[in-house]
């Protein structure tokens, strides 16, 4: 094969170039998509949170089965699931300050 035949990987055919305005609306639904994901999985996470903690505070109001889990274990477990909850929030923020950061000034 000639050497002047090849194409650079590049180049993109004339009818395959992308138009700024096609890819920058492709990013925003990606981003969005992913945006709402996230949110939901936050969500679910702050509602699991909600299960230690509650757990540890009704051995006290009389339910004797979660009397059978120490209470350390509990705040144990809050504290791992409300890390992972703050972690997805950072995330958010971040990864929003990122697409803000990129999108052109209108």
């Amino acid at each position: 094969m000639p050497r002047g035949s090849r194409r650079r990987a590049r180049e993109l055919p004339a009818g395959r170039r992308t138009n700024p305005e096609k890819r920058r609306e492709r990013e925003a639904e990606a981003f969005k998509a992913k945006d709402a994901r996230l949110r939901r999985t936050r969500t679910v996470v702050g509602f699991l949170g909600l299960i230690p903690l509650l757990g540890s505070q009704s051995c006290e109001s009389g339910f004797v089965i979660t009397c059978a889990v120490p209470r350390e274990l509990y705040l144990a477990m809050w504290a791992a699931i409300f890390g992972g909850f703050i972690g997805l929030s950072i995330r958010l923020v971040l990864e929003r300050r990122r697409f803000e950061h990129r999108s052109p000034a209108s």
